[in-house]
């Protein structure tokens, strides 16, 4: 996959003036066909109901592309939630993207860490584009030159970074023993390296470098897109991400990837959206997922990127976000323990929110006495526009008990009745009389017994 690389030959300091038209992607990523999370079997097509959300999702996103005449469709990593798609999955993929194929729109399949399977010398579950009619190119590993593609715009050039496959590498004799740390930081070396040779082979124009299997020769004139799926260093994690995985992951620096003359960094494999290069140029961009997972992404945004590469304009790239028909999430949480009606209550925080259509959880509070005041069945009737529901959980606070404290023979009469009363809050206010009335019976008692006749 990988070799030794020599150092990056020096950039030339300027770019000559630009004469090219605008060039126009949509950028897109992480769509996980296959993942099931809140999903139930739809009765109308026996799929699950997730895997058609992302397909609706998906089919706008392309029809979002179709509107906007794009040149290039830049997918950047994880079309499946597993290697190993199913013959449904797979097919929905392909049928998405075949209005693409049918406008002679070019496609770019950048292979995710989701696509790509383990072991090493099984193929990814996007290889399969490799065969399929029409201008789709899919890169499982980085190419060895800059590509070019032809649009009806002009020539692209394509920078491709795809997930580093770990299996590929550690299949050769001299890294097999290297630790993960010594691992992650080859991979991370030989990619800052490979995307610096491949900036450079652009800057060197005036070699007039043609790339085998195009017309076009490179030139920083040309729009350029790096196009991978991989960490970049303080990207914010959505909220169905693990930390921990992330951590172990090679990383990279903005600077090692925003390369000059590189116009537009597209990114996959985080997936909230974001540019990781607000104040600089070019645009570093997370695209995000098209749906959400979990509840933890409940507030966030969904959507693609569009992208124009203008060279008449300053700053050359300008992107726009594009929301997706994302299924929403409503989590409602309630805490009914100070409620009269604690139903009515969970009931008026439910009809403060648009549940319709929503994936739909709630969470209410009680006391233990109230637990018998909530009208499950109630709940359940206000949700009714929900398309599902996530659940009902109830969390129950315990009865103040007080601890009894045991009344043995050898208690006196006072300590009893003092212990009984302090266990009985309704007769705290008597306790006084009470004893006074215990201790005169124990006398009248003790009397007794002392003068039976």
């Amino acid at each position: 996959m990988f070799e030794r690389l020599a150092g990056p030959a020096p950039l030339a300091p300027s770019f000559p003036t630009r004469s090219l038209d605008v060039v126009t992607l949509l950028h897109t990523a992480d769509i996980h066909l296959g993942f099931k999370t809140h999903g139930r079997r739809d009765p109308d097509t026996g799929l699950n109901t997730r895997l058609l959300d992302v397909r609706r999702s998906l089919e706008a996103v392309v029809q979002r592309a179709l509107d906007a005449d794009v040149d290039a469709f830049l997918f950047c990593g994880d079309a499946y939630h597993t290697a190993d798609p199913t013959p449904t999955q797979q097919d929905i993929f392909v049928q998405c993207l075949r209005p693409l194929a049918d406008a002679d729109i070019p496609v770019v399949l950048i292979v995710g860490n989701h696509d790509h399977p383990v072991t090493f010398g099984r193929a990814s579950s996007l290889d399969i584009f490799d065969h399929i009619a029409g201008a789709v190119h899919c890169y499982r590993k980085p190419a060895s030159s800059v590509q070019v593609l032809d649009t009806k715009s002009g020539p692209l050039q394509l920078i491709p970074l795809p997930w580093p496959i770990r299996s590929q590498i550690l299949a050769k004799d001299e890294y097999r023993r290297m630790s993960p740390d010594e691992l992650r930081q080859f991979v991370e070396e030989h990619y800052v390296t490979y995307v610096q040779r491949r900036a450079a082979e652009i800057m060197e124009a005036e070699t007039g470098i043609t790339p085998e299997g195009t017309e076009h020769a490179l030139s920083p004139d040309v729009p350029t897109v790096l196009a991978g799926h991989v960490t970049v260093q303080g990207a914010a994690l959505s909220g169905s991400e693990h930390t921990t995985t992330i951590a172990s992951e090679p990383k990279f620096t903005v600077g090692q990837l925003a390369v000059r003359p590189i116009d537009y960094v597209a990114l996959g494999h985080v997936h909230r959206p974001q540019n990781r290069n607000e104040e600089g140029h070019p645009p570093v961009v997370y695209s995000g997922s098209i749906e959400r997972v979990t509840f933890n992404e409940a507030d966030e945004d969904k959507g693609v990127q569009l992208v124009d590469i203008d060279p008449a304009r300053d700053p050359v790239t300008h992107t726009t976000f594009v929301e997706t028909p994302a299924r929403p999430f409503v989590a409602v949480s309630v805490d009914a323990r100070d409620a009269d009606d604690p139903t009515e209550r969970v009931l008026a925080a439910i009809q403060e929110r648009d549940v319709a259509d929503a994936i739909v959880r709630v969470r209410y509070r009680v006391r233990e006495e109230q637990v018998a005041q909530v009208d499950p069945e109630r709940l359940r009737e206000a949700l009714a526009a929900a398309d599902t529901v996530a659940g009902i959980e109830r969390t129950v606070d315990p009865a103040d008990r007080k601890r009894r404290t045991a009344v043995t023979r050898e208690s006196g009469l006072e300590e009893a009745v003092r212990q009984y009363v302090g266990q009985h809050d309704e007769l705290s206010g008597l306790e006084e009389d009470l004893v006074e009335a215990a201790l005169a019976l124990e006398a009248g008692l003790e009397a007794d017994e002392a003068n039976p006749g």
